[in-house]
């Protein structure tokens, strides 16, 4: 049986030594598995030294070897995992494993990874996470809305690991929060659940507007969902102005009593405010999703750099 050969993708951006240490607690984990591996690291147009030391980090294990790669210009971190993913897929390599260079992602879940050939998915869950309190507080809220408008839970990150067929949808279809666009595709998955490490160097990157970000770009990928949601609030509201009328109506006609004349006037005001707002957001989404996924479908904007270790 021939040796499996698997593609490690780990963006990086400002990461300097930190990138450097995750590479050496990545190799020690690979040189005691049996399948080969290709580290792709990603730099996502770094401003410091990241590059110039990837470029000169120098792979020890036989069955490991390293390539990066540098974004055109700084693209953010999902759209370096988009890249990375073109790259990697062409490379001979049969499962690709996503995972972030920050040390938070345990190397050590690859070993259960890479065991796992019944799914075409593989998520590493998180387990105890090591942030804040205000940030874990601001991320269970996230967690509970998307699973009212997804109506599933979403407690895994970009951590993950897929089979080629899935990386052809991927590179198809593109997307714009990776996780999520994962948790739709219909192909058989797993979850497997590790705790969430401490960065490397101790200071987490995330802040509550980074977590605004990432919590509205997963809702992108649930779109289709979040436009079901506001059409039927606004049948919902529709009836409810319309049961407003009636009773307008039958007390103005059938009765003595008075209507204030600001009631009817507030009213209409509320809805068509309300509707509007509702109407914006939803096409918003919409657009965005498009726009997103017509503009980046296919096109690779990075090089290769440094020699193959």
């Amino acid at each position: 049986m021939s040796q499996m050969n698997i593609a490690i993708i780990a963006p990086c951006f400002n990461e300097g030594q930190v990138g450097v240490r995750f590479l050496e607690e990545l190799e020690q984990v690979l040189a005691r598995l049996p399948q080969r591996f290709t580290i792709v690291m990603v730099d996502d147009a770094s401003t410091d030294d990241t590059l110039s030391r990837l470029e000169a980090y120098r792979t020890k294990a036989a069955n490991v070897s390293l390539r990066v790669i540098t974004l055109a210009y700084n693209m953010g971190h999902q759209e370096a995992i988009y890249q990375g993913l073109i790259f990697a897929g062409t490379l001979d390599a049969q499962r690709f494993i996503v995972m972030d260079s920050d040390g938070e992602d345990d190397p050590g879940a690859i070993a259960e990874l890479v065991g796992i050939t019944d799914s075409s998915i593989v998520l590493v869950a998180r387990g105890k996470r090591s942030e804040s309190f205000g940030f874990q507080l601001g991320y269970w809220f996230y967690k509970r809305i998307f699973k009212f408008i997804a109506g599933r839970s979403i407690s895994f990150g970009n951590y993950s690991m897929i089979d080629r067929r899935v990386l052809e949808a991927v590179l198809d279809r593109s997307f714009v929060h990776y996780a999520a666009f994962l948790s739709r595709q219909r192909a058989p998955q797993r979850i497997i659940v590790r705790d969430r490490r401490p960065r490397i160097d101790g200071q987490s990157k995330m802040s509550f507007r980074s977590l605004s970000i990432h919590a509205f770009r997963s809702l992108i990928e649930y779109s289709e969902e979040v436009l079901s949601i506001f059409l039927r609030g606004f049948i919902y509201l529709a009836l409810i102005f319309l049961l407003c009328f009636i009773a307008i109506v039958f007390i103005k006609l059938f009765t003595t009593m008075a209507i204030p004349g600001w009631a009817s006037v507030l009213s209409v005001s509320l809805f068509n405010s309300m509707l509007l707002c509702l109407g914006f957001f939803a096409i918003g989404l919409l657009l965005v999703n498009t726009a997103q996924r017509r503009e980046r479908a296919g096109r690779h904007l990075y090089r290769t750099t440094g020699p193959t270790s």
